[in-house]
């Protein structure tokens, strides 16, 4: 028919992964059963034809034949996604039409950019693509970051220290940029965390220069720092931690064993497991603390959430000037993997008040979901939020290898809306020709694939606040080659923390 959207199909790729029912709507009502057709040019015509009002097909994903759900066949069923977000699964039963519509309005252009009179969106600076939906990441400075390096006592050597991510929040008197990050001890790797991780504080004099550290803030067990400004100057920081000792349950700078290179190899949280007794870093409670002081004198950590019992819940909030607070929190569960959810709150300094909501903000998001959330305002006032996005086959067992991120906003903060993958390439997947990880491109012209890129922070030069379009974003990455998350590793988990400049011009 004249007039109609194009589209660009995506052989072996499904856009409802374990959302789908057979002859059946999602749970979350953004993937709609078309109906059976012989072939895919029907499913094409009836995802156009189901466009009506403020409701589009944004995609359709159309079984030829061969899948299954529930013991039940897919094949030959067509199904229409209503959500914008482009986030496929690799999946050789199916094939995937992505139709490209003109905008609307600027929320069909993620809040990141405006719709213009031809129904194109003009993004700003930090953003781009189709919808504005992807942060304009420019090449990273190869020195910037936080990349530590220790004495190794028994050897009396220099080793690599892992880091995971970090909050980064500049200085409101001289502007001295201040990282707080989880970093593993006893020159362990990320396989290690649950057992071996810290937090410490680090700074430097900009976001293209290498972070220092200065301290340790939290001792073992402590991990996942988020830190956001408070309504009245405050540094609030929420973390997860059981606190334990100086040293951590794995040791894995032996003498004689290992490379001390920063990883976890066999035996270094012991052959007979007594050194991963401890290992409850999935269920330790979240902790907020604060200072008005970067360099230190935090206050005595309060437990949020006294009464719940489940996973860490990476718990990320932006606090408003008047003391409330909107935030995100998620459960973890081995079927349903992460899912995220809200939490508000009429006085952050108070966790009585803090209101932990169950009804699932992406419930049409797939095994394993998507964790590591953090939010912040736009200059209109507008919520955004990213992450770091789990969902696709071969990950779906394997979650921690998708290495992209996700977007999602909300005009009211109760609302949202995801657009699907941030950063990486959403059609990077083990499976497939272009492989599993993300690839950084460097200042230098070098190029290098991260097995793993998590725990996404944001920089806003704006003191005292979340606000605005981001000028950095933050990054634990794996360089190490492992695909195994837990103490198995194979000294191939070696991680640091990175920095990237996102474009402001």
């Amino acid at each position: 028919m004249a007039g109609n959207p194009s589209i660009t199909r995506y052989e072996s790729f499904s856009q409802v992964e374990n959302v789908a029912r057979s002859e059946r709507n999602s749970v979350g009502g953004t993937v709609i059963y078309l109906g059976t057709f012989d072939d895919e040019a029907e499913c094409s015509d009836a995802c156009l034809a189901a466009t009506t009002g403020s409701t589009r097909c944004n995609y359709y994903t159309y079984f030829p034949s061969g899948a299954s759900i529930e013991s039940r066949s897919l094949s030959k069923q067509c199904f229409e996604i209503t959500s914008p977000g482009f986030n496929p699964s690799y999946d050789e039963t199916a094939v995937t039409g992505a139709v490209h519509w003109g905008c609307r309005d600027d929320s069909d252009c993620s809040l990141n950019g405006k719709c213009s009179e031809s129904s194109t969106c003009q993004c700003r600076p930090a953003w781009k693509g189709e919808r504005c939906e992807t942060l304009n990441i420019l090449p990273t400075p190869k020195e910037s970051g936080y990349r530590r390096m220790d004495l190794n006592q028994a050897t009396k050597k220099m080793a690599n220290t892992s880091s995971w991510g970090g909050a980064i929040l500049p200085d409101p008197k001289d502007g001295t940029l201040h990282m707080w990050a989880s970093e593993m001890t006893e020159h362990c790797g990320i396989g290690a965390w649950a057992q071996n991780s810290r937090i410490i504080h680090a700074v430097a004099e900009s976001a293209d220069k290498p972070f220092e550290r200065k301290d340790v803030v939290w001792d073992v067990f402590s991990h996942e720092p988020e830190v956001v400004p408070g309504s009245d100057g405050e540094f609030v920081m929420y973390f997860t931690a059981q606190l334990r000792g100086e040293h951590g349950d794995c040791d894995c700078c032996r003498d004689g064993e290992g490379p001390c290179d920063g990883s976890t190899g066999p035996g270094d949280c012991g052959d007979d497991g007594t050194k991963t007794a401890q290992n409850l870093g999935d269920s330790d409670p979240t902790w907020m603390s604060f200072t008005t002081d970067p360099s230190g004198n935090w206050s005595e950590p309060v437990q949020i959430f006294s009464d719940y019992q489940g996973s860490d819940t990476n718990f990320a909030p932006v606090i408003l000037k008047n003391g409330s607070m909107v935030a995100m929190w998620r459960s973890w569960t081995a079927s349903g993997g992460s899912r995220m959810f809200l939490s508000t709150g009429s006085d952050w300094k108070d966790p009585s008040t803090y209101i932990r909501h169950t009804t699932e903000l992406f419930p049409d998001l797939g095994a394993a979901g998507t964790e590591d959330q953090f939010i912040y305002l736009d200059n209109n006032g507008n919520y955004h939020a990213i992450f770091h996005h789990m969902y696709g086959t071969g990950t779906k067992d394997q979650w921690w290898l998708d290495a992209t991120g996700g977007h999602a906003f909300s005009v009211n903060g109760w609302d949202w809306t995801y657009t699907g993958v941030t950063y990486g390439d959403p059609l990077a997947r083990y499976d497939t020709d272009i492989g599993q990880g993300a690839s950084i491109d460097f200042d230098d012209g070098t190029t290098y694939k991260f097995t793993r890129l998590e725990r996404p922070h944001l920089l806003f030069y704006n003191v005292g606040e979340l606000k605005g379009d981001p000028t950095h974003i933050i990054n634990s990455a794996q360089y190490g080659r492992g695909t195994d998350p837990g103490t198995g590793a194979n000294n191939d988990d070696a991680c640091y923390t990175l920095v990237r400049p996102i474009n402001v011009e």
